[in-house]
C-alpha cells in the first residue's frame, strides 16, 4: 500500500478518537484534570517537607545575635520567624513547628569576652527526618556564624568547588520531575482510554477487518491520542513556567523531549489500553504504574544515587530518561551519565517497541473480540 494511503489511515484513526472522545468528556476532563492534581499535591508535599519551620527567641538583639540569625537563614534548612518564649513554647507543643533556638541573654557580651556560651535548642523529635536535620543545621549553623564573626579564630574552613554552573532549588528540581511524571500519566491515561473503549464500543473489529496495516491503525491512534493530550500537556507547563517560575534554559529541547516523551508513554497507554479493554481497568492501572517508577527513577536527583538494585531498576524505565532529557531542558544539566543522545534513542526505543507489541497484541485479539 501505498505512503499517501497509509497516511490517509492514520488521519481517519485519529480523528475517530478525538470526535468519540468529545462526545464522553467526563473521560476528556479526567485525562487533564489527574496529571495536573498530581503535579500540585506532590508540589504541595514538597514546599511542605522541603524546610523545618522553627521558632528563634531573641533575649538578645546584639549585631552579633542578629548575625547569628542571618547564619541559620543562609543554612537553607529552616523557616524561621521570632517568637516570645511563652508563644515559641505553644508552638512547639501544638505540633505547629519543630524546634525552638534560644538566643541567650547577653549573647554579644559573652562573645565579645571570649567567654563560652550555650544556644538551648528544644526539638519535637516526632519526626526524624526533621530532627536529623535540626541537628545538623544547628551546628553548620554555629560553625558558619563564627567563621564570619571572628575569622581569625577559626583557621580551618571549606573551599567549595561547584561541578554546576549555578544552584538549583528543591522546589524548582522536583516541580520539573514531577511534570514529567505528569505527562507520562496524561499520556498513559488518554492512550489507554481511547483504546480500550474502542473494545467496549466494538469499533475494534471494523479496525481488524479493514485491509490496512496494524502498525498503521497502532500510529494512528497514538497521534489521536497526542492531540487529546496536549491540553494536560500546555496546562502542565504553564504550571510550571508561568505559577512556580521555572524558565527552561533551552526551550526548543523543551518541544523536542516533550513530544518525544508524549510519544513514547501514549504508546505505552495504547499498549496497555490493548492488554485490558476496559476502561475502568485501564484508569486504575494507569495511575498505579506512575507512582512506583516516578520514585525510582531520580525524581530527587540522578538516578544512579538511588543505590545498586534501585538504580538497575531505573536504568530500565523510560521515566528515567524523560526525566534526565527535561532537567537538562530546563536547567541545563545532564543527571544521567550517558548523555542526551541516548536519553533520545532509547525513548524513541521505547516507542517503537510498545507500538509493535500493541499492533501484535491487536492483530492476536482484535478480530477474535
Amino acid at each position: 500500500m501505498s505512503l499517501r494511503h497509509d497516511l490517509r489511515v492514520v488521519r481517519a484513526v485519529a480523528a475517530t478518537d478525538i470526535r468519540l472522545t468529545l462526545r464522553e468528556p467526563l473521560f476528556a476532563v479526567i485525562g487533564v484534570l489527574i496529571p495536573i492534581n498530581f503535579l500540585l499535591l506532590f508540589l504541595l508535599f514538597a514546599i511542605s517537607g522541603g524546610q523545618a519551620p522553627i521558632a528563634v527567641v531573641m533575649n538578645d538583639h546584639g549585631p552579633l545575635a542578629e548575625r547569628f540569625v542571618q547564619a541559620m537563614d543562609g543554612a537553607h534548612s529552616f523557616i524561621i520567624h521570632t517568637a516570645t518564649p511563652a508563644d515559641a513554647e505553644r508552638e512547639i507543643r501544638s505540633g505547629g513547628i519543630v524546634a525552638v533556638v534560644t538566643v541567650s541573654q547577653g549573647f554579644d557580651s559573652a562573645l565579645a569576652a571570649r567567654e563560652r556560651i550555650e544556644i538551648p535548642v528544644e526539638v519535637n523529635n516526632l519526626n526524624v527526618d526533621f530532627t536529623n536535620d535540626i541537628r545538623r543545621a544547628v551546628p553548620l549553623s554555629i560553625t558558619s556564624f563564627y567563621a564570619d564573626a571572628f575569622p581569625e579564630q577559626v583557621v580551618v574552613t571549606a573551599r567549595e568547588s561547584d561541578v554546576q554552573a549555578q544552584d538549583t532549588g528543591y522546589i524548582p528540581y522536583l516541580a520539573v520531575s514531577i511534570m514529567v511524571a505528569g505527562l507520562m500519566l496524561a499520556s498513559q491515561l488518554q492512550g489507554s482510554v481511547n483504546t480500550a473503549r474502542d473494545y467496549e464500543l466494538g469499533t475494534i473489529k471494523e479496525l481488524a477487518l479493514a485491509p490496512v496495516s496494524r502498525l498503521t491503525i497502532g500510529v494512528g491512534k497514538v497521534l489521536g491520542a497526542a492531540v487529546l493530550a496536549s491540553a494536560s500537556t500546555l496546562l502542565l507547563l504553564a504550571v510550571v513556567v508561568l505559577l512556580i517560575g521555572v524558565r527552561p534554559l533551552h526551550p526548543l529541547e523543551v518541544v523536542g523531549f516533550g513530544l518525544l516523551i508524549l510519544a513514547t508513554f501514549l504508546a505505552l497507554g495504547v499498549l496497555v489500553g490493548t492488554l485490558v479493554r476496559r476502561r475502568q481497568q485501564a484508569i486504575p492501572l494507569s495511575i498505579a504504574a506512575v507512582l512506583p517508577l516516578f520514585f525510582l527513577s531520580g525524581p530527587f536527583g540522578p538516578a544512579n544515587w538511588l543505590g545498586a538494585i534501585p538504580g538497575a531498576i531505573a536504568a530500565i524505565s523510560p521515566l528515567t530518561y524523560a526525566i534526565a532529557a527535561f532537567q537538562h531542558a530546563f536547567h541545563g544539566y545532564q543527571t544521567a551519565p550517558q548523555g542526551l543522545a541516548v536519553d533520545a534513542i532509547v525513548l524513541a526505543a521505547f516507542t517503537v517497541v510498545a507500538i509493535g507489541c500493541a499492533a501484535f497484541v491487536f492483530g492476536r485479539r482484535g478480530a477474535g473480540h
